[in-house]
């Protein structure tokens, strides 16, 4: 097989545009995917082939299924995160009223400041 190369410019989003030429060889259609492979200081594109879970042999269906579900190993995220010692830092400390809820709160006649009271109309 020949190699062939293709120059990509990268655009203002960060987005690459596939020549025809390229998208014809490699049976590429809009909307089709490619996964780009990093390998050193190389990149190389693979075209990706979705195929339906029900379209996969019994072996690969069976490996996939077995992977879903709630497990035994499984165990709460509180309880993880007291296993490795996370201390969220909101539950610590006490939360600032922003100008937004500020507001509100006077719209409802709250107190917002020692001493003065808007009411609602």
């Amino acid at each position: 097989m020949a190699t062939m190369q293709f120059r990509l410019p990268i655009g203002a989003k960060r987005q690459v545009t596939i020549p025809a030429a390229c998208m014809k060889l490699l049976s590429l259609e809009e909307g089709g995917e490619l996964l780009l492979e990093v390998a050193g200081d190389h990149a190389i594109l693979h075209p990706m082939v979705s195929v339906p879970r029900r379209d996969l042999p019994d072996e690969l269906r069976e490996k996939y299924l077995s992977r879903m579900g709630v497990k035994e190993s499984d165990i709460p995220l509180s309880e993880f995160l007291d296993h490795i010692g996370y201390k969220s830092s909101e539950a610590t400390a006490p939360r600032k009223k922003t100008a937004a809820a500020k507001s509100k709160g006077a719209l409802r006649g709250e107190v917002t400041t020692p001493g003065a009271k808007l009411e609602a109309r």
